[in-house]
């Protein structure tokens, strides 16, 4: 922005939603440190004479496809890794045009990073929204020739885990955000998701106890998580993407037709397994990190065995056929999809009984609640 000017953002339509969202809310970035709000062209028309700004996803977007192609744009460091994003300005990019800035990305999460990284340095704290926290006026915002690369990221998931919600956000967005469905909904979510991708995050666990519907409830939240690039999980107690206090306790009625059962593997596997592959189909859609194993209902242990040693030969055979399952309805082998098992209370117990994990299951460590890790 200068002399009271922006620049047009371009971005490609067939790049992924989340460079779309990522864009617009960098125009409303912009709008907040200039009192200038940018248009954004979709259709990757360059103007000439101008001096575009150009978002893009490698092997997404034609515009920055084609800079690469013809050797304006040095993609080596950023193509083929995992959310990794470059940051250039460009000499002499489209015919007529002197300069351009481009933001690239290995992946459409990288783009989106590298698109708010700009708000990072232009002033925009991530939480701006959050924590009212008010940006710094300025009636000139540029950036300096050059060329960075950011990433990838040394952690390969980082993000946030919405828990003992009912004395703090549930009842806040209840009153303020998702006050037709009187709970934490899609608004609130939609909310968490712009956060975190100011963040560089990209996995959450929803919010789970009795007081919120479970995440799934809700038609709209994973369709905003795919659309915002976000990898949904669910924590220690919840297996296969399921909210059991709610899932299984108030809508398995409704979600089947019928009464559930026990919670009980011993009793009721059956039903559990169905219930589990009716949530990893409807995950199709989604990037998902799926927590293994079984307990109890709500943060308790596996009922119905009598010893440590039968619980981790229990476990052992659930943790196959939920392997198997992912493999079966994701259409892949199972060592390639993402899944995680806590060791956590009675589970630490059965998994130093030796239960076996295969080397691509992600161990999540807990700590004793004064901040030692238990193993």
């Amino acid at each position: 922005v200068a002399d009271g000017k922006a620049c047009t953002i371009s971005t490609d339509g067939n790049d992924a939603d989340v460079v779309e969202i990522a864009a617009r809310l960098f125009c409303d970035d912009v709008k907040a440190v200039t009192g200038v709000k940018p248009a954004v062209a979709k259709d990757g028309d360059i103007a000439e004479g101008s001096l575009p700004v150009v978002f893009g996803t490698l092997g997404k977007s034609s515009l920055v496809d084609n800079l690469a192609s013809v050797g304006k744009l040095d993609v080596k460091k950023v193509k083929g890794k995992w959310e990794t994003f470059g940051i250039a300005v460009v000499n002499r990019p489209f015919k007529n045009v002197r300069q351009a800035l481009v933001v690239f990305g290995s992946d459409p999460r990288g783009t989106a990073f590298g698109i708010f990284e700009l708000s990072r340095m232009m002033g925009v704290s991530p939480w701006y929204w959050w924590a009212d926290v008010t940006p710094r006026k300025h009636s000139t915002v540029c950036v300096t020739k050059g060329e960075s690369v950011f990433g990838p990221p040394s952690v390969k998931y980082r993000g946030i885990f919405i828990n003992d919600e009912d004395w703090g956000l549930q009842p806040w967005a209840a009153k303020h955000l998702d006050k037709k469905v009187n709970d934490i909904g899609p608004r609130t979510y939609e909310k968490v998701f712009e956060l975190m991708l100011r963040l560089k995050a990209n996995l959450l666990w929803p919010a789970m106890h009795p007081c919120t519907k479970a995440f799934w409830y809700y038609k709209e939240n994973p369709e905003l998580a795919r659309r915002y690039g976000i990898v949904l999980g669910s924590s220690h107690c919840e297996q296969m993407l399921r909210n059991n206090v709610d899932e299984w306790v108030h809508n398995f009625p409704f979600e089947f037709g019928r009464l559930p059962g026990p919670y009980s593997w011993k009793t009721n596997s059956k039903t559990i397994l169905e219930y589990w592959n009716k949530r990893v189909v409807e995950s199709k859609g989604n990037d998902a990190f799926y927590t293994l194993g079984m307990r109890g209902i709500h943060d308790s242990g596996l009922s119905g065995y009598s010893s440590d040693k039968e619980r981790a030969d229990v476990l052992k055979d659930i943790i196959s056929q939920q392997r198997q399952m992912l493999s079966a309805d994701l259409g892949k082998p199972a060592s390639a999809v993402p899944q995680v098992f806590c060791p956590y209370k009675e589970a630490l117990k059965l998994y130093r009984q030796g239960i076996d994990l295969p080397d691509d299951v992600t161990l999540l460590w807990a700590d004793d609640n004064f901040g030692y890790i238990r193993q």
